[in-house]
């Protein structure tokens, strides 16, 4: 479901990692998933980490925004999607109004529950 929410809400917010299923978390903040970030094992056994963003609505932003990616180390993966997204948050803030979003309304108990990670910035 598209919708328009105001960037500010996300000011000032702490990105947490929420467990979807095993190698697989939401990327949470202000109770809504921004992203996610899943492990995967390619045929060879070599291991990355792929990232999204799936909330913000990037239809607008310029041609060299990164929604997505891959990384080999989970740290390197959480740095890569929290500068994708504070890129879009710089974007979102400039604009003159609400901007879209694909709303993924984070699930309650990954809100702000006990295994939430936070995601560094």
């Amino acid at each position: 479901m598209n919708t328009t929410v105001n960037p500010q809400r996300f000011q000032a917010q702490e990105i947490t990692l929420s467990p979807l299923a095993r190698g697989q978390s939401a990327v949470v903040l202000g109770g809504l998933r921004i992203g996610r970030i899943s492990h995967a094992v390619s045929g060879e056994g070599k291991a990355s980490w792929m990232w999204s963003l799936t909330g913000p609505s990037c239809s607008a932003v310029p041609d060299d925004f990164r929604m997505c990616g891959e990384a080999p180390l989970l740290a390197e993966a959480k740095l890569q999607l929290r500068h994708a997204f504070d890129s879009w948050l710089g974007w979102a803030m400039e604009q003159p109004g609400p901007v879209h979003w694909h709303w993924t309304e984070a699930a309650p108990e990954a809100r702000r529950g006990k295994d939430d990670l936070p995601l560094a910035g």
